[in-house]
């Protein structure tokens, strides 16, 4: 049940920011997830894409849960924070000057923040819980990708704000490093995570299942 709904969320969030991305005249490569709140087609779709990973998150901790995979209370806060914020950051939109809602956009930001960071972190707060298992080499591996994207885009993101400060330097950097590419690779990097976790919950699962099959006595 978890593990359907996990899939089948995180499948109709990811269905719906591609629509938006096909049908919106905003470009991927420099501009934000964020900026598609104010678009020409396709209002309204963010949100919901958004809030649709939100959901599929919180599905994904009832799969580690019920599938018995061993994590800690530190994970299960991290991961409820990771879709916390998301929901947020669904609710709230960012704030631009065509549409300025500025209590909205700081809400939205911090929101962002906290999410970006807290998915990771429960990614490595598996680690220890799962030594010795084949399934910890698949977290360490995208972990890593989702670290390293993580990091690309700060550094983008700072860039852009840089730019937009009028530091001229930084204009250059904006185009060598676009803060909407290294974005959506984050986005993809953490959706990988999300989806490794419900393997890991399959496995789990199914290798206790096994366990409990071989212990009960024949009759």
């Amino acid at each position: 049940m978890w593990r359907m709904t996990a899939v089948a969320a995180i499948a109709w969030g990811l269905f719906t920011i591609t629509v938006l991305h096909i049908i919106s005249s905003h470009d991927p490569m420099y501009d934000t997830l964020s900026s598609y709140t104010v678009t020409d087609r396709g209002e309204g779709m963010l949100g919901a894409s958004v809030l649709s990973l939100a959901v599929g998150s919180v599905a994904v901790l009832g799969a580690l849960i019920a599938g018995g995979v061993p994590i800690t209370a530190t994970t299960r806060i991290l991961l409820v924070l990771w879709a916390l914020g998301l929901a947020l950051a669904a609710v709230f939109p960012a704030s631009y000057p065509a549409e300025p809602k500025p209590v909205s956009g700081e809400i939205h930001l911090y929101s962002c923040l906290v999410a970006f960071a807290s998915l990771p972190g429960a990614a490595i707060t598996m680690l220890e819980p799962l030594r010795g298992t084949a399934e910890r080499a698949l977290v360490v591996r995208w972990l890593k990708f989702g670290l390293t994207a993580v990091g690309l885009f700060a550094l983008s993101f700072l860039f852009m704000r840089l730019n937009e400060a009028g530091i001229p330097p930084f204009g250059t950097l904006v185009e060598l490093l676009p803060v909407g590419v290294t974005q959506r690779v984050t986005l993809i990097a953490d959706v990988a995570l999300l989806f490794v976790m419900i393997r890991i919950a399959v496995r789990t699962e199914t290798a206790r299942s096994a366990v409990l099959a071989t212990s009960v006595p024949r009759p």
